[in-house]
């Protein structure tokens, strides 16, 4: 019995690996809207992955903006020159359905009593935010060394 055990979890656990191979990344590029500042500002060198999470806006038509979660041990996932909101980022991305988000919060200023679950829009978004946006998709940024 507890050979045959050990025999379907080591074939489950070949299954889900191949699997997630077997996920098609696809490309999406976008202007910076907002960011997470609680994750943008609270990242340190460790044995834990910093995040940065931010809002895209997508030249596409059925999802113009999009969540974009960007992990590493680096304590710079995304060059600085992209949150001003000006260049368009591309990157490859997986869907990730876990994380999608309901009615996101945008803000111009960063304040004590709003940081945590906020996003703080980037200078070229400040005079232009998005309308009222119902559900972000979210997809998990693929890292490449350069």
């Amino acid at each position: 019995m507890l050979r045959n055990h050990k025999a379907l979890l080591i074939a489950l656990a070949i299954l889900g690996l191949g699997l997630v191979a077997l996920a098609k990344a696809s490309k999406i590029a976008g202007k910076i809207v907002a960011y997470d500042l609680m994750r943008h500002n609270s990242k340190t060198a460790s044995f834990m992955q910093n995040q940065e999470i931010v809002i895209l806006e997508t030249s596409g038509e059925k999802e113009k903006y999009i969540k974009l979660i960007f992990s590493s041990f680096d304590t710079s996932q995304i060059d600085a020159k992209y949150f001003d909101g000006t260049l368009p980022l591309e990157v490859d991305v997986l869907r990730d359905h876990s994380c999608d988000q309901r009615t996101p919060v945008f803000v111009t200023q960063a304040s004590l009593e709003q940081i945590a679950g906020t996003y703080l829009l980037t200078d070229a978004f400040k005079n232009r935010p998005p309308a009222s946006i119902k559900s972000l998709k979210c997809y998990a940024a693929i890292y490449r060394k350069k």
